[in-house]
């Protein structure tokens, strides 16, 4: 039986939503709030998009749309354009490969699975910053920043697990 065009685009629309929220995070991530220091140490919540859909529903977030999520991070924040681009792409491949290490297991698996990532990909573009500045930068900004993520991530990972819960069972 042929699907009606209201059901291919309830499906499109299902297989898009990883994309639109990391669309959607990627501007919350770089809304200025006026906290002295914090555009410095700022969360990454494309971090934290990328890695869950990668480990969940990798079906869903293609390389492509990763990469263009890091480029569009690295156009809003003023960051050299493909870095975050880069450990975006990182993150997605960690994501894929160590995903069955992942599913299934407790949430303090995946959150501690997280952090380690997290702590990779700010060392990541610590290094590249340093080596972009072609001077010494204080890593610290970037641990902060590793560290801020990490600890955002059970909320947002709640809200994707109950978005994939809700919404994608059926796709």
């Amino acid at each position: 039986m042929t699907p009606t065009l209201a059901q291919r685009l309830d499906r499109l629309a299902r297989n898009m939503l990883p994309a639109c929220l990391g669309l959607m995070f990627v501007v919350l991530s770089v809304i200025p709030l006026y906290l002295p220091g914090y555009g410095m140490i700022a969360a990454n919540f494309a971090l934290i998009t990328v890695f869950y859909w990668s480990v969940h529903r990798p079906d869903l977030l293609s390389l492509a749309t990763a990469f263009g999520l890091g480029l569009l991070l690295d156009i809003l924040s003023g960051m050299p354009h493909g870095m975050n681009a880069l450990v975006l792409l990182l993150v997605r491949l960690v994501g894929v490969s160590q995903g069955r290490v992942f599913r299934g297991k407790s949430f303090l698996v995946l959150w501690w699975g997280f952090a380690l990532v997290a702590l990779g990909a700010g060392l990541v573009i610590w290094a590249l910053s340093t080596a972009f500045a072609l001077a010494p930068i204080d890593p610290m900004p970037a641990l902060f920043q590793a560290a801020l993520t990490t600890a955002l991530f059970p909320f947002l990972g709640g809200l994707f697990a109950l978005t994939q819960q809700q919404l994608l069972s059926s796709s």
